[in-house]
């Protein structure tokens, strides 16, 4: 595959930016894709009371530093700039001519308001349909691959853009799926009335039914891809945090009506993010 649009890295001169710029390499590689690494300096940003004076951020040190780290990993297809606004606007707005973006988790600039900040910049974001990619200092840029994307599953229909990129990114990877579904009890089945046999849990029989629902035509047009299915009884946050520790990514999305649906809002996006120690996809939904 082929793409003449870039593949977009926010970097912002911290570890957290270089490693994401080198996560967007090996995704710019696999897409035949142009590389594009931006670092936006932020005028309206005031240094605190008592701070010494210091001559103003050009940006020189960041692009040098990135420049030497593709050097390093020996990829030459790239195009760096500075730009000057505020770092999540400006990200958005080129992001739209892009066919991902990616930046790190904890940067020592205003990226992570994309995905860690206020739900208003949260929901900005929602307005593209580009996949959004943070990547976790955790991640290491040197370790073999492991051949394991995993997915959350809610059953929308929106979250099946997700479950998409997902099958299309384990194809062209050679990795496996694991369609993820984590029920809580507490929210779904509260009263113990509803079933009486101990051996029996029947909120597993309906997620085992949704995952094959929502999986089942995915697996027919890639059946190259080995898939397997977890229904599980947890927060789907907690799930998803464990499924990170033997995974390549966690792709998450939609605007469907369970608690995945809370990923692209307030505390749990949050919670996933700083937990999760692999890289993760937010896959937007465009409406029609």
């Amino acid at each position: 595959m082929t793409s003449e649009l870039p593949v977009l890295a926010g970097i912002d001169g911290s570890r957290d930016g270089l490693i994401a710029l080198t996560w967007a390499a090996s995704y710019a590689v696999l897409h035949g894709a142009p590389l594009h690494a931006v670092y936006i300096v932020d005028d309206d940003q005031q240094s605190p009371p008592g701070a010494p004076l210091e001559g103003p951020d050009d940006g020189t040190e960041v692009l040098d530093d990135a420049l030497r780290e593709l050097e390093r990993i020996g990829f030459r297809s790239a195009s760096l700039e500075v730009r000057h606004g505020h770092p999540a606007q400006v990200l958005l707005e080129l992001a739209e001519r892009s066919i991902a973006l990616v930046v790190g988790r904890r940067g020592m600039g205003g990226f992570a308001e994309l995905v860690l900040g206020s739900t208003s910049q949260v929901c900005t974001a929602l307005s593209t349909d580009v996949p959004l990619i943070v990547v976790p200092d955790t991640w290491d840029p040197a370790a073999p691959a492991r051949g394991r994307i995993v997915v959350g599953i809610d059953g929308s229909v929106e979250g099946q853009d997700a479950v998409r990129y997902a099958f299309e990114l384990a194809a062209a990877t050679h990795a496996g799926i694991v369609g993820v579904h984590a029920v809580e009890l507490r929210e779904n089945y509260p009263d113990p009335r509803v079933w009486l046999d101990p051996d029996r849990q029947p909120w597993i029989d309906q997620s085992d039914e949704l995952l094959a629902q929502t999986l089942d035509g995915w697996t027919a047009k890639y059946p190259e891809v080995a898939v397997q299915r977890h229904s599980v009884t947890d927060h789907p946050v907690l799930v998803l945090a464990r499924e990170s520790a033997a995974a390549d990514l966690v792709v998450v999305g939609g605007v469907g009506q369970t608690a995945f649906s809370e990923l692209r809002l307030g505390s749990v996006a949050r919670g996933l993010l700083y937990h999760s120690q692999c890289p993760v996809a937010v896959i937007h939904h465009r409406e029609p």
